[in-house]
């Protein structure tokens, strides 16, 4: 890489650095324009979060109604111009009903994928794999407990 490419991807390590700081972390919904394009496009399993940077910004703050951060450890980070790609994973405090459960101060990892494409110094796509299916079992719900609200018994 060149000097230029590399001073490049440091900024976009940077951003990204930033963005989950500020408001993923720390939870300041009014910086988000300043880190994620308007028509960002949103890679998340279908039905998830509708694609545009309000959709985001709504997925968001109902995810603080279900839990609180706890911090971002990212395990690794690679860059170059335009594409971040991180090994992450997420710690939370369960502070909100989540199916059903009520907040129990429980803390939360969830490990994951994280990769970003920036474009004009904003995140403009996001995909994301995290072990979603991991945070019933650390609340404490059995696979039954799961189901019983769709079982037709």
């Amino acid at each position: 890489m060149t000097d230029t490419s590399t001073s490049l991807a440091q900024r976009n390590k940077d951003l990204v650095r930033e963005f989950q700081a500020n408001c993923m972390h720390a939870q300041r919904f009014d910086l988000m324009p300043d880190y994620l394009a308007p028509d960002l496009v949103i890679h998340l399993p279908t039905g998830l979060v509708q694609q545009g940077r309000e959709n985001a910004f709504s997925w968001f703050r109902e995810c603080t109604e279900w839990f609180t951060s706890r911090g971002i450890e990212v395990k690794m980070m690679l860059a170059d111009e335009d594409t971040v790609f991180q090994l992450i994973e997420l710690h939370f405090e369960h502070t909100g009903d989540y199916l059903g459960v009520p907040a129990s101060g429980k803390l939360l990892s969830v490990p994951g994928l994280a990769a970003f494409k920036i474009r004009n110094g904003l995140i403009a796509e996001h995909w994301g794999l995290y072990e979603m299916d991991s945070i019933p079992r650390q609340l404490g719900l059995t696979p039954e407990q799961l189901a019983a609200p769709w079982r037709q018994d």
